[in-house]
């Protein structure tokens, strides 16, 4: 079996037409968010939007320290590797730590949208 490593970045592996990738058992295979394109400029500005939120809701948060930190995951996710089940964790992080903040969690949830429709 032949072992190829690098960086994949730019590369769908998704529901492209005639694609089928497997693996053997034992192997695993990681889903990568595609990096380019208007999905990539859409999934930053939502991040901002997001971001301009959490600072304009400050004192309404439950868990200032937690929002921060998932904010914080995010932007280091959406700028590297970009998984979807980390962004979709660090969005539920982010959520659960605003509390009852609806404009947060309405943020978070159009964030979390984008990147399942991009898997």
């Amino acid at each position: 079996m032949t072992q190829y490593e690098g960086d994949f970045r730019g590369s769908n592996f998704g529901n492209a037409p005639g694609s089928n990738f497997g693996h053997a058992p034992g192997s695993t295979f990681h889903g990568v968010v595609n990096t380019g394109g208007p999905q990539q400029e859409e999934l930053r500005r939502l991040l901002d939007q997001l971001v301009a939120m959490v600072a304009r809701h400050q004192n309404e948060l439950a868990d200032p320290q937690g929002t921060s930190t998932a904010v914080e995951l995010l932007r280091e996710e959406v700028a590297g590797e970009q998984r979807p089940n980390r962004l979709t964790s660090f969005l539920a992080m982010l959520t659960a730590s605003a509390g009852g903040v609806s404009a947060i969690t309405e943020a978070a949830a159009k964030l979390k949208d984008l990147v399942t429709g991009m898997l």
